[in-house]
């Protein structure tokens, strides 16, 4: 979106030096390809165990995360918290909002916006 401005006059059209647009994230998990879903896998089980190193879920991501290279796949559970934190990202989430509980935590949603 252009904001016209009085300052600057180029061609008979006034036009602003700045404009604002918004990013829109719009990969879903399933438009992925294999290497960025393994990529998201493997970012996802690092992060979680450092932001949450007492949780069991710790061993279940990671158990699941085992062998997507040796059978050129990966765990469909990932791909279910890739599209929650991409809704969570683009504020049409139902269930979390940005900046609460892990699936809000900026470190999280940064995963979806590389």
């Amino acid at each position: 979106m252009l904001r016209i401005s009085n300052s600057i006059k180029y061609n008979k059209f006034y036009t602003s030096k700045f404009h604002t647009s918004t990013v829109r994230l719009s990969n879903r998990w399933k438009d992925l390809d294999l290497e960025k879903k393994q990529q998201f896998v493997r970012s996802f089980v690092s992060l979680y165990k450092e932001k949450h190193p007492c949780s069991k879920s710790n061993v279940m991501y990671k158990e699941l995360s085992e062998g997507m290279e040796e059978h050129g796949d990966t765990p469909y559970v990932f791909g279910i918290l890739y599209n929650e934190l991409l809704d969570v990202a683009n504020g049409k989430s139902n269930s979390n909002q940005k900046g609460e509980g892990p699936m809000g935590d900026v470190d999280f949603l940064k995963l979806v916006a590389k």
